[in-house]
């Protein structure tokens, strides 16, 4: 079945409701019908007679969404299986547990999206299968498996494998030392070849396995490759197929030349062989008087030793020796100089009518490998190698018991979430290991390191001079805000840093810590300082947020909020336009900046509410201008991230633009870049919608993100806002003078036009005309100003204009 005609047989199947429930619950353990909705968002449509049960949902369930029902961490699971589904097209298969009467199950869930003749893709159905035994029986079988090849490739035991006719099938690396052939060799051979003169007993033994027989304790004696005799005892047992016939046997070869060996010299010791041949898996020396006699093949191999005269006769001190102050760990040293360390058991014997000691070894090196690595996760962050948290805790309680000098400077990676978006999280990890890397050049006996949280690190500083703290905040700031090179783009990240002392948290670890984390906040959220030091006022400020928090929930009910409206000023044509700008008379505070509220509105959701309203309120006064005169004026107003993605938008602009009788061509939409930047597509997909209406867009702020023209071209945009740090300083700063100059050249070779903002002096205003700066905003011009001011000023304005022109 191709491709489209499976979609259509699906899209058939939806169509007709009956036969679905039918296949549905005929054919899967649980089926659901998923619905596709903008968002994306996937709806529960209908589900298999079971599901419900299984899925434990219930019949209210269906009709929701998936972020309706479960938690918060399983519908985002389950969430990005979809959108995998939505965004490839293509079925997507996973798995995850589920808890059925109090059991967890382990459950398999096939995405199938589904596809109407034009291609859009209004439903996707969803099959899951309980595999949990499918799943045991699969591990059991990967045990089976792993523990046959690990006991062919670990045992001490030559395993040989042959077939009912005598040739070798499979050989392990004991066989190999064994016969002193490679396996290559041996498999070129037949089980005669090894055992000349036992032409008849073999035949016979190949018979009795034909008809499932074992054969054990057999004693050979095998001949090598270099002609010596090797005597071995072998179990040989058939191996059968699936129908329950013998189709080869497994040869299980013990070399018991050392031990026939030592049985004729040591005849007088059956106690002896019982131990070796008891303690056989484990390396075994046997050592009197300091000097080794006997090292079983698990020793040699750990001693990389060939064969038994490479140590014989050796001291055993060449091997083993004693840790200091370590009750019963060795280390022992191989002949090719590799270090262990190892556990010794010994215990005393009659060896050949002398005394001697039995030595059983133990390899740690594996355990006491995994015991620094849980001791390293512990105590260090594994992407960047520094001390995490809880190391961070220990360190401030051993400094402050010194009762030394001690300040905390909590750095702060901004906006780092939405560059691990953006670039991906290995390249977000890169940038925190770049972090990592240029503190490091200030570490030192009085600075200690750590990472303490997904964008966050701790410098703590031990001083003598409070001044010092100041030399080390420069050279922070030197070097963490350089730019940053991440999979070939330039990233200029900004770092706040929020400073605390331990003799104004009472000397308290907890104190510390949390005013250090209330100044970098202040720092991220202030918008002006990026170094911030905690003082008590800080206290107050946040007490006031919370307040503002408060407040801003019925805010509009009080009409407690107005626009004022900042001039836009186009000196080349003589025309004047506006920007609506929010603003908030609270009861008891006052005037409250929008760099206090806006942020408290972005985290509470309250910004859609305050969008819908500032838009509304500008179509309002905007009618009124037109009235007043102004009748080609155009306005600018923002659009915060929360807002643009707001999947209603659309339909938000275009219901308030007709019921306020206001064209859509009046208004220019400003956004950020980082609101372009998270999620291009859909973005894309927005803006055209909104520039059919007629409305202009344009970036703001640009130039303090992650700018590239070129990238921008994709999107379906009018204008650029430079930000105001290019310039405020650029007649000092030839470097900012030059990128304004280079964003106005190549803006208007992809035909966009180009406002600077910050505009303050007439120096600017003749720098920006001759750079051939399309529009200006600043006090330069006005400040923003209310409603019934703004006609004076536009006239004013407009004849200042003609002035320069």
């Amino acid at each position: 079945m191709n491709k489209m005609t499976r979609n259509q047989f699906f899209y058939d199947i939806i169509v007709d409701e009956q036969l679905l429930f039918t296949i549905m619950n005929e054919l899967f353990d649980v089926v659901f019908l998923m619905k596709v909705e903008a968002g994306p968002k996937f709806r529960y449509v209908c589900a298999s007679s079971h599901a419900l049960y299984l899925a434990n949902l219930t019949e209210k369930d269906i009709g929701k969404c998936i972020e309706d029902i479960y938690p918060k961490e399983m519908a985002a699971y389950l969430n990005k299986q979809y959108r995998k589904a939505l965004e490839t097209r293509k079925i997507v298969t996973y798995r995850d547990q589920v808890n059925i009467k109090g059991e967890w199950r382990i459950a398999e869930s096939m995405i199938v999206p589904v596809f109407t003749k034009d291609g859009t893709m209004p439903y996707m159905i969803c099959f899951t299968r309980d595999i949990t035994e499918q799943i045991a029986r699969e591990k059991q079988f990967e045990e089976i498996h792993q523990l046959f090849h690990s006991f062919l490739e670990q045992t001490h035991d030559a395993i040989v494998m042959f077939d009912l006719a005598g040739r070798v099938l499979r050989v392990n690396r004991e066989a190999e030392r064994l016969l002193g052939w490679s396996e290559k060799e041996v498999l070129a051979k037949k089980i005669a070849d090894f055992l000349p003169g036992h032409h008849g007993k073999l035949q016979q033994s190949l018979q009795k396995l034909s008809r499932g027989q074992t054969l054990t304790s057999v004693h050979l004696s095998l001949v090598r490759k270099d002609g010596k005799k090797v005597h071995v005892s072998a179990n040989v047992t058939p191996v059968f197929g699936n129908d329950g016939t013998a189709v080869a046997g497994l040869s299980i070869l013990r070399d018991m030349t050392d031990f026939i060996q030592v049985r004729e010299q040591l005849q007088q010791s059956e106690e002896l062989y019982r131990k070796v041949i008891e303690f056989l898996p484990d390396p075994i020396i046997i050592q009197a008087d300091g000097v080794i006699h006997y090292m079983n093949p698990a020793g040699l191999e750990m001693v990389k030793a060939g064969r038994i005269d490479f140590v014989k006769g050796k001291r055993l001190s060449d091997f083993l020796e004693k840790r200091e102050q370590q009750e019963n760990e060795w280390v022992l040293t191989s002949l090719c100089g590799e270090q262990k360390e190892v556990d010794v058991k010994a215990m005393s014997i009659d060896y050949y009518g002398q005394s001697a000691q039995f030595l059983i070894i133990r390899d740690l090196s594996e355990q006491k490998s995994k015991e620094k690595k849980i001791e390293f996760m512990a105590q260090y962050d594994p992407i960047t190698v520094l001390p995490n948290r809880n190391y961070l805790r220990e360190k401030l309680n051993e400094l402050l018991l010194r009762d030394v000098s001690i300040a905390v400077l909590l750095v702060d990676v901004n906006r780092f979430q939405f560059i691990n978006d953006f670039l991906g999280h290995s390249n977000g990890d890169e940038l925190l290991k770049e972090v990592a890397r240029r503190l490091k050049k200030i570490q030192s006996e009085q600075v200690f390191l750590s990472r303490i949280g997904d964008d966050e690190f701790a410098v703590v500083y031990t001083y003598n001079k409070k001044e010092e703290v100041n030399w080390l905040l420069k050279k922070l700031d030197r070097l963490l805000n350089e730019p940053y090179f991440i999979a070939g783009e330039k990233l200029n990240v900004t770092i706040n840093i929020g400073v605390s002392y331990a003799h104004d948290a009472d000397r308290s670890v907890e104190t510390l810590l949390s005013n250090a984390g209330k100044a970098v906040y202040y720092a991220k959220t202030n918008g002006v300082h990026r170094v911030v030091q905690y003082q008590s006022k800080l206290h107050d400020i946040f007490v006031k947020r919370i307040r503002l928090e408060n407040d801003l929930q019925t805010a509009l009910e009080n009409n407690e909020f107005s626009l004022y409206y900042q001039p836009k000023v186009n000196v080349q044509s003589g025309t004047v336009s506006v920007e609506a700008l929010i603003r908030w008379k609270h009861p008891q505070l006052g005037m409250v900046s929008p760099a206090e509220f806006i942020p408290i509105a972005e985290e509470t959701n309250m910004i859609e509410r305050i969008g819908k309203w500032v838009l509304q309120q500008s179509c309002d006064d905007l009618k009124i201008l037109h009235k007043s005169g102004f009748s080609a004026l155009k306005m600018a107003v923002n659009l915060s991230a929360r807002q643009f993605m707001d999947s209603s938008l659309k339909a938000t602009v275009s219901n308030i633009l007709t019921s306020a009788d206001v064209p859509p061509s009046s208004f220019v939409f400003e956004i950020t870049e980082t609101t372009i930047m998270k999620e291009p597509n859909e973005v894309i997909r927005i803006l055209q919608a909104l520039k059919e209406q007629g409305i202009m867009i344009a970036i703001d702020d640009f130039g303090v993100s992650y700018s590239s023209l070129n990238y921008l071209n994709r999107f379906p945009i009018d204008a650029v806002k430079i930000d105001r740090s290019f310039i405020r300083d650029f007649h000092e700063n030839r470097k900012g003078a030059e990128i304004v100059e280079a964003i106005i050249s190549l803006a208007h070779r992809l035909n966009l036009s180009v406002t600077a903002e910050g505009v303050e002096t007439e120096e600017q205003v003749r720098f920006l005309l001759e750079k051939g700066c399309d529009e200006m905003q600043g006090y330069y011009f006005s400040r923003p100003v209310p409603l019934e001011q703004l006609p004076n000023v536009l006239m004013k304005l407009q004849l200042f204009a003609r002035k320069w022109r």
